[in-house]
């Protein structure tokens, strides 16, 4: 099943849920039960309980099929339907949505890390390649959060790029997400695509620099387009690309493969959740969102300053679909002028 969070500014309740059933969109907002996301299905009408997929089927019957069109594609009109992010929490309750990430899953991603790590310092930086090999091992992995829910944006929404950025650079990630069942079990959901802007600059620089090159207000992360659930997804290999597009013109672009095939685990995707959850469960009514790391990583000589203000980044997602941002300048703010007087 493919599930879509959008936006439809011609109707009185103008955030919706739909399946996507070919060209065919169902809206099951239009159902008596009106579920506006795939929280509300799962946390309020049964999902819990009956499955995230019975639930939806169960309302399909009820809701409005009509034509697609061009809700897939539209990034310019906000006038007409548009994409939400394929997870959302309940307004005023981002703390319902938890963001997680996986770093070095993926040789290219850990070698190159490694290779900009000593450039930038002079030295021989070897966490990168010890994670790796740690992770293989069995080991621990590396986790880290994005902290602020508001900053994910949708397909063809913002990317910000603070003032202080060194080298912004995108990074294409499967990503799963989880649900808390009745009986207390954490669920897979479905799988989306995603893209973890990362400032590589000042991760370089040093390490202990990565929650500031992970995360920044107005959007350092982008979840999209839609989400296919656990029953009908192959995570074992997906063929991923990225596309910075920069005056009309693609001035980078690469293929990779990720899926549980390409993890330098001993249980794939397992090994990564067990790491997650033993240390920090899945509360009652939250969702939880998971990226994998990234396969496709672009080097200095690949796109040498980074993203700039005005680029468009598209990826493709095998058996997802594309997603698309544009980087735009961070707004700037005078908060510390008392601090500094």
């Amino acid at each position: 099943m493919k599930l879509v969070q959008f936006t439809d500014p011609s109707l009185p309740i103008r955030d919706r849920l739909g399946i996507i059933n070919n060209d065919t969109l169902i809206d099951l907002t239009a159902s008596a039960q009106a579920p506006t996301s795939l929280y509300d299905i799962y946390y309020r009408l049964g999902g819990t309980r009956d499955g995230l997929v019975d639930s939806c089927q169960n309302l399909a019957s009820q809701g409005d099929a009509r034509p697609l069109g061009n809700l897939l594609t539209n990034v310019d009109d906000p006038t007409s339907p548009h994409l939400r992010s394929p997870v959302t929490p309940p307004v005023g309750a981002g703390h319902l949505l938890r963001i997680w990430l996986a770093g070095v899953t993926h040789e290219d991603s850990a070698k190159l890390r490694e290779i900009e790590a000593k450039q930038s310092t002079g030295v021989s930086v070897n966490v990168y390649d010890q994670k790796y090999r740690e992770t293989a091992g069995g080991g621990i992995p590396e986790l880290f959060a994005k902290s602020d829910t508001g900053s994910m944006s949708a397909h063809g929404g913002p990317i910000a790029r603070p003032a202080s950025t060194l080298r912004l650079v995108p990074e294409t990630e499967l990503v799963s997400v989880y649900g808390l069942r009745e009986n207390g079990q954490v669920e897979r959901l479905g799988f989306t695509g995603g893209n973890d802007y990362t400032d590589n600059g000042i991760e370089a620089q040093n390490p202990l620099n990565l929650p500031q090159a992970k995360n920044w207000s107005g959007g350092c992360a982008s979840l999209g387009p839609i989400l296919v659930t656990d029953d009908v997804f192959d995570r074992s290999e997906v063929e991923v690309s990225c596309d910075v597009v920069r005056g009309g013109q693609s001035v980078a672009s690469k293929t990779g493969m990720t899926g549980e095939k390409h993890l330098n685990a001993p249980d794939g995707l397992l090994h990564l959740e067990r790491s997650l959850f033993s240390r920090i469960p899945l509360q009652p009514f939250q969702l939880q969102v998971f990226y994998w790391g990234t396969p496709i990583v672009f080097s200095d000589a690949d796109l040498g300053a980074g993203l700039l203000d005005g680029d468009v980044v598209r990826m493709k997602f095998a058996g997802i679909g594309d997603l698309e941002n544009p980087i735009q300048a961070s707004q700037e703010t005078d908060q510390l002028a008392d601090l500094a007087s």
